[in-house]
Protein backbone atom coordinates (compact mmCIF):
# COMPACT_ATOMS: atom_id res chain seq x y z
CA UNK A 1 0.00 0.00 0.00
CA UNK A 2 2.79 2.39 0.96
CA UNK A 3 4.61 1.63 -2.32
CA UNK A 4 1.42 2.35 -4.26
CA UNK A 5 0.99 5.76 -2.58
CA UNK A 6 4.62 6.65 -3.21
CA UNK A 7 4.30 5.63 -6.86
CA UNK A 8 1.16 7.76 -7.22
CA UNK A 9 2.86 10.75 -5.61
CA UNK A 10 5.91 10.32 -7.84
CA UNK A 11 3.70 10.17 -10.93
CA UNK A 12 1.76 13.24 -9.84
CA UNK A 13 4.98 15.15 -9.17
CA UNK A 14 6.43 14.17 -12.55
CA UNK A 15 3.25 15.29 -14.28
CA UNK A 16 3.27 18.64 -12.50
CA UNK A 17 6.92 19.25 -13.36
CA UNK A 18 6.42 18.35 -17.03
CA UNK A 19 3.42 20.59 -17.55
CA UNK A 20 3.93 23.47 -15.14
CA UNK A 21 4.51 26.92 -16.54
CA UNK A 22 3.15 29.13 -19.30
CA UNK A 23 2.78 28.03 -22.90
CA UNK A 24 5.37 29.48 -25.30
CA UNK A 25 7.48 30.80 -22.42
CA UNK A 26 8.43 27.69 -20.40
CA UNK A 27 9.30 24.10 -21.25
CA UNK A 28 6.06 22.26 -20.57
CA UNK A 29 5.86 19.24 -22.88
CA UNK A 30 7.69 16.19 -24.06
CA UNK A 31 8.35 16.36 -27.80
CA UNK A 32 7.10 14.11 -30.59
CA UNK A 33 8.96 13.92 -33.89
CA UNK A 34 7.95 13.16 -37.48
CA UNK A 35 10.84 12.85 -39.93
CA UNK A 36 10.97 13.58 -43.66
CA UNK A 37 7.50 14.93 -44.28
CA UNK A 38 7.27 15.73 -48.01
CA UNK A 39 6.20 19.32 -48.65
CA UNK A 40 6.85 19.44 -52.41
CA UNK A 41 7.45 16.81 -55.10
CA UNK A 42 8.92 16.72 -58.61
CA UNK A 43 11.03 19.81 -57.97
CA UNK A 44 13.81 20.12 -60.58
CA UNK A 45 17.30 20.26 -59.13
CA UNK A 46 20.96 20.17 -60.16
CA UNK A 47 22.14 16.62 -60.70
CA UNK A 48 25.75 16.38 -61.98
CA UNK A 49 27.98 16.77 -58.94
CA UNK A 50 31.59 17.93 -59.18
CA UNK A 51 34.48 15.65 -58.31
CA UNK A 52 35.00 17.26 -54.92
CA UNK A 53 31.33 16.80 -53.99
CA UNK A 54 31.43 13.14 -55.02
CA UNK A 55 34.60 12.68 -52.98
CA UNK A 56 33.09 14.30 -49.89
CA UNK A 57 29.96 12.15 -50.14
CA UNK A 58 32.16 9.04 -50.31
CA UNK A 59 34.35 10.15 -47.41
CA UNK A 60 31.89 11.91 -45.08
CA UNK A 61 28.39 10.97 -46.18
CA UNK A 62 25.68 12.90 -48.03
CA UNK A 63 24.64 15.01 -45.03
CA UNK A 64 28.18 16.36 -44.53
CA UNK A 65 29.01 17.11 -48.14
CA UNK A 66 29.31 20.45 -49.91
CA UNK A 67 27.09 20.43 -52.99
CA UNK A 68 28.81 21.94 -56.00
CA UNK A 69 27.61 20.99 -59.49
CA UNK A 70 29.11 21.04 -62.96
CA UNK A 71 26.19 22.70 -64.75
CA UNK A 72 22.49 23.57 -64.71
CA UNK A 73 21.74 21.46 -67.78
CA UNK A 74 21.64 18.06 -66.08
CA UNK A 75 18.56 18.19 -63.83
CA UNK A 76 16.56 15.62 -61.89
CA UNK A 77 13.26 15.80 -59.94
CA UNK A 78 13.57 15.72 -56.13
CA UNK A 79 11.29 15.72 -53.11
CA UNK A 80 11.63 18.44 -50.48
CA UNK A 81 11.34 17.36 -46.86
CA UNK A 82 10.73 18.81 -43.42
CA UNK A 83 10.97 17.39 -39.88
CA UNK A 84 8.04 18.23 -37.59
CA UNK A 85 8.53 18.61 -33.83
CA UNK A 86 5.28 18.84 -31.83
CA UNK A 87 4.38 19.16 -28.14
CA UNK A 88 3.39 15.65 -27.12
CA UNK A 89 -0.15 14.99 -25.80
CA UNK A 90 -1.10 18.63 -26.37
CA UNK A 91 -4.83 19.29 -26.77
CA UNK A 92 -4.43 22.79 -28.25
CA UNK A 93 -5.25 22.91 -31.97
CA UNK A 94 -4.44 26.55 -32.80
CA UNK A 95 -0.76 26.66 -31.96
CA UNK A 96 1.91 29.00 -33.27
CA UNK A 97 4.38 27.37 -35.67
CA UNK A 98 8.07 28.14 -36.26
CA UNK A 99 9.85 27.02 -39.43
CA UNK A 100 13.62 26.71 -38.88
CA UNK A 101 16.06 27.06 -41.81
CA UNK A 102 19.68 25.97 -41.39
CA UNK A 103 22.73 27.73 -42.80
CA UNK A 104 25.56 26.47 -44.97
CA UNK A 105 26.19 28.99 -47.76
CA UNK A 106 23.45 27.41 -49.92
CA UNK A 107 25.83 24.51 -50.58
CA UNK A 108 25.87 22.60 -47.29
CA UNK A 109 23.96 21.93 -44.08
CA UNK A 110 20.84 19.91 -43.38
CA UNK A 111 17.60 20.03 -41.39
CA UNK A 112 19.08 17.81 -38.66
CA UNK A 113 21.95 20.25 -38.09
CA UNK A 114 23.50 20.34 -34.63
CA UNK A 115 26.29 22.93 -34.97
CA UNK A 116 23.92 25.71 -35.98
CA UNK A 117 21.38 24.73 -33.31
CA UNK A 118 18.53 23.73 -35.65
CA UNK A 119 17.63 20.62 -33.66
CA UNK A 120 18.12 22.41 -30.35
CA UNK A 121 15.80 25.23 -31.42
CA UNK A 122 13.13 22.84 -32.70
CA UNK A 123 13.19 20.72 -29.56
CA UNK A 124 13.10 23.76 -27.25
CA UNK A 125 10.28 25.42 -29.20
CA UNK A 126 8.13 22.29 -29.30
CA UNK A 127 8.67 21.76 -25.57
CA UNK A 128 7.28 25.27 -25.06
CA UNK A 129 4.12 24.53 -27.04
CA UNK A 130 5.04 25.65 -30.56
CA UNK A 131 4.96 23.34 -33.55
CA UNK A 132 8.56 23.55 -34.78
CA UNK A 133 9.50 22.50 -38.30
CA UNK A 134 13.03 22.07 -39.63
CA UNK A 135 13.04 22.72 -43.38
CA UNK A 136 15.36 21.22 -45.96
CA UNK A 137 15.70 23.34 -49.09
CA UNK A 138 17.61 22.69 -52.32
CA UNK A 139 21.37 22.95 -51.86
CA UNK A 140 23.97 23.40 -54.52
CA UNK A 141 25.76 25.91 -56.71
CA UNK A 142 26.71 25.50 -60.36
CA UNK A 143 30.46 25.88 -60.83
CA UNK A 144 33.11 25.83 -63.55
CA UNK A 145 36.33 23.83 -63.43
CA UNK A 146 39.15 24.87 -65.75
CA UNK A 147 42.87 24.17 -65.35
CA UNK A 148 42.23 22.65 -61.92
CA UNK A 149 40.59 25.87 -60.69
CA UNK A 150 37.02 25.60 -59.43
CA UNK A 151 35.20 28.92 -59.82
CA UNK A 152 31.78 30.13 -58.70
CA UNK A 153 30.19 33.07 -60.46
CA UNK A 154 28.06 35.55 -58.50
CA UNK A 155 25.15 34.98 -60.91
CA UNK A 156 25.19 31.22 -60.32
CA UNK A 157 25.33 31.88 -56.58
CA UNK A 158 22.30 34.18 -56.85
CA UNK A 159 20.35 31.45 -58.64
CA UNK A 160 21.04 29.08 -55.75
CA UNK A 161 19.64 31.63 -53.31
CA UNK A 162 16.53 32.04 -55.46
CA UNK A 163 15.89 28.29 -55.47
CA UNK A 164 15.96 28.38 -51.68
CA UNK A 165 13.51 31.29 -51.66
CA UNK A 166 11.08 29.28 -53.77
CA UNK A 167 11.43 26.31 -51.43
CA UNK A 168 10.76 28.24 -48.23
CA UNK A 169 7.66 29.78 -49.79
CA UNK A 170 6.48 26.26 -50.69
CA UNK A 171 7.11 25.14 -47.10
CA UNK A 172 5.04 28.02 -45.69
CA UNK A 173 2.16 27.20 -48.06
CA UNK A 174 2.32 23.52 -47.11
CA UNK A 175 2.12 24.34 -43.40
CA UNK A 176 -0.79 26.73 -43.95
CA UNK A 177 -2.70 24.24 -46.09
CA UNK A 178 -2.22 21.56 -43.40
CA UNK A 179 -3.00 23.84 -40.44
CA UNK A 180 -5.80 21.63 -39.12
CA UNK A 181 -3.73 18.46 -39.40
CA UNK A 182 -0.74 20.09 -37.70
CA UNK A 183 -2.89 21.83 -35.08
CA UNK A 184 -1.65 25.32 -35.85
CA UNK A 185 -3.04 28.81 -36.42
CA UNK A 186 -2.29 29.67 -40.05
CA UNK A 187 -1.90 33.34 -39.06
CA UNK A 188 0.87 32.49 -36.57
CA UNK A 189 3.56 31.03 -38.83
CA UNK A 190 7.03 32.35 -38.01
CA UNK A 191 10.45 31.80 -39.58
CA UNK A 192 13.75 31.34 -37.74
CA UNK A 193 16.77 31.35 -40.04
CA UNK A 194 20.48 30.92 -39.43
CA UNK A 195 22.93 32.57 -41.90
CA UNK A 196 21.78 31.34 -45.35
CA UNK A 197 18.53 30.38 -43.65
CA UNK A 198 18.19 33.92 -42.30
CA UNK A 199 18.63 35.31 -45.82
CA UNK A 200 15.82 33.03 -46.99
CA UNK A 201 13.61 34.08 -44.08
CA UNK A 202 14.05 37.80 -44.77
CA UNK A 203 13.57 37.37 -48.51
CA UNK A 204 10.35 35.48 -47.75
CA UNK A 205 8.65 38.48 -46.16
CA UNK A 206 10.21 41.21 -48.30
CA UNK A 207 10.42 39.79 -51.84
CA UNK A 208 6.75 39.21 -52.57
CA UNK A 209 6.34 40.67 -56.07
CA UNK A 210 7.39 39.29 -59.46
CA UNK A 211 8.99 42.65 -60.24
CA UNK A 212 11.43 42.11 -57.33
CA UNK A 213 12.80 38.81 -58.65
CA UNK A 214 16.47 39.21 -59.66
CA UNK A 215 16.74 39.06 -63.48
CA UNK A 216 19.33 36.29 -63.23
CA UNK A 217 16.56 33.91 -62.05
CA UNK A 218 15.09 34.07 -65.55
CA UNK A 219 18.33 33.24 -67.34
CA UNK A 220 18.46 29.90 -69.12
CA UNK A 221 17.23 27.64 -67.70
CA UNK A 222 14.45 29.88 -66.34
CA UNK A 223 13.80 29.13 -62.66
CA UNK A 224 10.22 30.39 -62.86
CA UNK A 225 8.17 32.57 -60.56
CA UNK A 226 8.07 32.75 -56.79
CA UNK A 227 5.60 29.89 -56.29
CA UNK A 228 6.08 27.20 -58.95
CA UNK A 229 6.23 24.16 -56.66
CA UNK A 230 4.21 22.58 -53.88
CA UNK A 231 0.61 23.25 -52.86
CA UNK A 232 -1.24 26.33 -54.06
CA UNK A 233 -4.09 28.35 -52.63
CA UNK A 234 -2.38 29.77 -49.54
CA UNK A 235 -0.23 32.81 -48.83
CA UNK A 236 3.50 32.13 -49.06
CA UNK A 237 4.78 34.80 -46.65
CA UNK A 238 5.30 34.19 -42.94
CA UNK A 239 3.84 36.29 -40.12
CA UNK A 240 7.18 37.08 -38.43
CA UNK A 241 10.91 36.44 -38.82
CA UNK A 242 13.91 35.83 -36.59
CA UNK A 243 17.05 36.43 -38.67
CA UNK A 244 20.31 35.25 -37.13
CA UNK A 245 23.11 37.02 -39.07
CA UNK A 246 21.06 37.50 -42.24
CA UNK A 247 20.80 39.89 -45.20
CA UNK A 248 18.74 40.76 -48.29
CA UNK A 249 19.78 41.07 -51.93
CA UNK A 250 18.23 44.53 -52.37
CA UNK A 251 17.05 46.89 -49.59
CA UNK A 252 14.45 48.42 -51.92
CA UNK A 253 12.34 45.26 -51.57
CA UNK A 254 11.66 46.16 -47.93
CA UNK A 255 8.23 47.62 -48.53
CA UNK A 256 5.60 48.87 -46.13
CA UNK A 257 4.98 45.55 -44.45
CA UNK A 258 4.52 45.55 -40.68
CA UNK A 259 5.67 41.93 -40.31
CA UNK A 260 7.54 41.67 -36.97
CA UNK A 261 11.29 41.04 -37.27
CA UNK A 262 14.13 40.29 -34.87
CA UNK A 263 17.60 40.95 -36.31
CA UNK A 264 20.58 39.33 -34.55
CA UNK A 265 24.08 40.07 -35.84
CA UNK A 266 27.69 40.55 -34.80
CA UNK A 267 29.23 43.78 -36.07
CA UNK A 268 32.50 41.99 -37.02
CA UNK A 269 30.80 39.34 -39.14
CA UNK A 270 32.93 38.70 -42.25
CA UNK A 271 30.79 35.84 -43.58
CA UNK A 272 27.44 37.63 -43.94
CA UNK A 273 28.50 41.22 -43.47
CA UNK A 274 26.73 43.33 -40.86
CA UNK A 275 26.58 46.27 -43.28
CA UNK A 276 27.11 45.77 -47.02
CA UNK A 277 29.43 43.58 -49.07
CA UNK A 278 30.07 40.29 -50.79
CA UNK A 279 29.72 37.34 -48.39
CA UNK A 280 31.65 34.10 -48.24
CA UNK A 281 34.73 35.28 -50.11
CA UNK A 282 36.52 32.16 -48.86
CA UNK A 283 33.78 29.59 -49.19
CA UNK A 284 36.21 26.69 -49.08
CA UNK A 285 37.49 27.66 -45.62
CA UNK A 286 34.01 28.60 -44.43
CA UNK A 287 32.59 25.20 -45.33
CA UNK A 288 35.59 23.23 -44.19
CA UNK A 289 37.14 22.10 -47.48
CA UNK A 290 40.78 21.15 -46.89
CA UNK A 291 43.75 20.97 -49.25
CA UNK A 292 43.87 17.16 -49.14
CA UNK A 293 40.29 16.87 -50.36
CA UNK A 294 40.93 19.44 -53.08
CA UNK A 295 44.05 17.63 -54.25
CA UNK A 296 42.31 14.24 -54.32
CA UNK A 297 39.51 15.80 -56.38
CA UNK A 298 42.01 17.23 -58.86
CA UNK A 299 41.45 20.85 -57.80
CA UNK A 300 44.25 23.25 -56.95
CA UNK A 301 42.22 26.29 -55.87
CA UNK A 302 38.85 28.00 -55.55
CA UNK A 303 37.82 31.33 -57.05
CA UNK A 304 34.58 32.68 -55.61
CA UNK A 305 32.47 35.64 -56.65
CA UNK A 306 29.35 36.17 -54.56
CA UNK A 307 26.66 38.84 -55.01
CA UNK A 308 26.52 41.94 -52.85
CA UNK A 309 24.21 41.52 -49.86
CA UNK A 310 22.80 44.07 -47.43
CA UNK A 311 23.08 43.02 -43.81
CA UNK A 312 21.18 43.69 -40.63
CA UNK A 313 22.53 47.23 -40.22
CA UNK A 314 21.00 48.24 -43.56
CA UNK A 315 17.72 46.42 -42.89
CA UNK A 316 17.47 48.08 -39.48
CA UNK A 317 18.12 51.50 -41.06
CA UNK A 318 15.39 51.00 -43.68
CA UNK A 319 12.87 49.82 -41.10
CA UNK A 320 13.66 52.79 -38.87
CA UNK A 321 13.21 55.19 -41.80
CA UNK A 322 9.84 53.63 -42.56
CA UNK A 323 8.93 53.75 -38.84
CA UNK A 324 8.27 50.01 -38.80
CA UNK A 325 8.51 48.46 -35.33
CA UNK A 326 11.14 45.73 -35.09
CA UNK A 327 13.72 44.38 -32.65
CA UNK A 328 17.50 44.09 -32.89
CA UNK A 329 20.30 42.41 -30.97
CA UNK A 330 23.59 43.70 -32.38
CA UNK A 331 26.78 42.69 -30.56
CA UNK A 332 29.98 44.68 -31.07
CA UNK A 333 33.07 42.87 -32.34
CA UNK A 334 31.34 39.49 -32.63
CA UNK A 335 31.93 37.25 -35.70
CA UNK A 336 29.51 35.11 -37.68
CA UNK A 337 27.47 32.57 -35.69
CA UNK A 338 28.90 33.67 -32.37
CA UNK A 339 27.27 30.84 -30.40
CA UNK A 340 30.64 29.69 -29.08
CA UNK A 341 31.76 33.11 -27.86
CA UNK A 342 31.50 33.51 -24.08
CA UNK A 343 27.89 32.70 -23.09
CA UNK A 344 26.24 34.10 -26.21
CA UNK A 345 24.67 30.73 -26.98
CA UNK A 346 22.36 31.36 -24.02
CA UNK A 347 21.97 35.08 -24.66
CA UNK A 348 20.94 34.64 -28.29
CA UNK A 349 18.43 31.95 -27.43
CA UNK A 350 16.94 34.13 -24.68
CA UNK A 351 16.42 36.90 -27.24
CA UNK A 352 14.89 34.50 -29.75
CA UNK A 353 12.55 32.79 -27.28
CA UNK A 354 11.57 36.12 -25.74
CA UNK A 355 10.72 37.60 -29.15
CA UNK A 356 8.65 34.57 -30.19
CA UNK A 357 6.87 34.48 -26.84
CA UNK A 358 6.02 38.17 -27.24
CA UNK A 359 4.43 37.45 -30.62
CA UNK A 360 2.08 34.94 -29.04
CA UNK A 361 0.86 37.53 -26.55
CA UNK A 362 -0.35 39.83 -29.33
CA UNK A 363 -3.30 39.42 -31.67
CA UNK A 364 -2.73 36.93 -34.45
CA UNK A 365 -0.39 38.57 -36.95
CA UNK A 366 -2.07 39.04 -40.32
CA UNK A 367 0.31 40.32 -43.01
CA UNK A 368 -0.62 43.79 -44.24
CA UNK A 369 1.48 44.82 -47.24
CA UNK A 370 1.47 48.09 -49.11
CA UNK A 371 -0.38 50.22 -46.54
CA UNK A 372 1.47 53.52 -46.26
CA UNK A 373 2.14 54.91 -42.82
CA UNK A 374 0.54 58.20 -43.86
CA UNK A 375 -2.60 56.60 -45.29
CA UNK A 376 -5.80 57.94 -43.70
CA UNK A 377 -7.88 55.15 -42.20
CA UNK A 378 -11.32 54.54 -43.65
CA UNK A 379 -12.53 53.02 -40.38
CA UNK A 380 -14.65 55.11 -38.01
CA UNK A 381 -15.59 53.81 -34.58
CA UNK A 382 -19.00 54.75 -33.18
CA UNK A 383 -19.82 56.00 -29.70
CA UNK A 384 -18.36 53.79 -27.00
CA UNK A 385 -16.85 51.61 -29.76
CA UNK A 386 -20.21 49.85 -30.03
CA UNK A 387 -20.16 50.06 -33.84
CA UNK A 388 -17.95 50.95 -36.77
CA UNK A 389 -18.35 52.37 -40.26
CA UNK A 390 -16.14 51.75 -43.31
CA UNK A 391 -16.09 54.99 -45.31
CA UNK A 392 -14.49 53.59 -48.46
CA UNK A 393 -16.20 53.21 -51.80
CA UNK A 394 -16.54 49.42 -51.84
CA UNK A 395 -17.85 46.54 -49.79
CA UNK A 396 -15.24 44.85 -47.58
CA UNK A 397 -14.80 41.75 -45.49
CA UNK A 398 -14.02 42.32 -41.82
CA UNK A 399 -13.07 40.27 -38.79
CA UNK A 400 -12.96 41.08 -35.09
CA UNK A 401 -10.49 39.06 -33.02
CA UNK A 402 -9.79 38.85 -29.31
CA UNK A 403 -6.27 39.42 -27.98
CA UNK A 404 -5.42 35.74 -28.53
CA UNK A 405 -6.16 36.12 -32.22
CA UNK A 406 -9.44 34.16 -32.16
CA UNK A 407 -12.18 35.45 -34.46
CA UNK A 408 -15.23 36.43 -32.42
CA UNK A 409 -17.18 38.18 -35.18
CA UNK A 410 -16.82 38.53 -38.93
CA UNK A 411 -18.79 39.37 -42.06
CA UNK A 412 -19.09 41.87 -44.90
CA UNK A 413 -19.68 45.61 -44.50
CA UNK A 414 -21.18 47.73 -47.23
CA UNK A 415 -19.62 51.12 -47.92
CA UNK A 416 -21.02 53.56 -45.35
CA UNK A 417 -22.86 50.83 -43.41
CA UNK A 418 -22.85 51.01 -39.59
CA UNK A 419 -21.85 47.60 -38.22
CA UNK A 420 -23.23 46.89 -34.74
CA UNK A 421 -20.68 45.47 -32.25
CA UNK A 422 -23.04 45.20 -29.27
CA UNK A 423 -23.09 41.42 -29.49
CA UNK A 424 -19.48 41.39 -28.21
CA UNK A 425 -18.74 41.00 -24.51
CA UNK A 426 -16.84 43.61 -22.55
CA UNK A 427 -13.13 43.50 -23.42
CA UNK A 428 -10.38 44.53 -25.81
CA UNK A 429 -10.55 43.54 -29.48
CA UNK A 430 -8.84 44.08 -32.82
CA UNK A 431 -10.80 45.09 -35.93
CA UNK A 432 -9.26 43.88 -39.19
CA UNK A 433 -10.26 45.07 -42.64
CA UNK A 434 -8.24 44.23 -45.74
CA UNK A 435 -6.15 47.22 -46.84
CA UNK A 436 -6.39 48.91 -43.42
CA UNK A 437 -4.14 48.78 -40.40
CA UNK A 438 -5.54 46.54 -37.62
CA UNK A 439 -7.47 48.76 -35.20
CA UNK A 440 -7.38 47.90 -31.50
CA UNK A 441 -10.39 49.03 -29.44
CA UNK A 442 -11.97 48.50 -26.05
CA UNK A 443 -15.63 47.83 -25.42
CA UNK A 444 -17.19 48.79 -22.07
CA UNK A 445 -20.81 47.94 -21.28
Amino acid sequence: MKKGILAFLALAFAFSVSYAGERYRDRMFDVSFEKDVVYASDVPHLNKATSITRLMIAMKGAESAIYLYENETDMAPVELHMDVYSPKDDSENKRAAVLVMHGGAFAAGNKADMDQQSVAYCDSLAARGFVAISVQYRLGIATKIENKVLSIDSLDFSRSVYRGIQDVRAAVRYVRSNADKLGIDKDRIYLLGNSAGAILALENIYMDKASEIPPVAHDSPDLGGLNPFGVAGEESEANAVVALWGAVHDPSIIGNTETPVLLVHGTADSTVLFKTGRPLRNIAATLGVNMVQMSLAGIDSFEIQTPTLYGSFVIDSVLKAKKVDHETYFVDDMPHEFYDEDDYDTKVKEKVFGFLYGLTQKPSTVRVVGVLASQVSKLRMGEGNRSFVYTGSRNVQYAVTDLRGRIVMDGFASAGEEVDLNRLDRGVYVLRVKGERPLRFGLVK
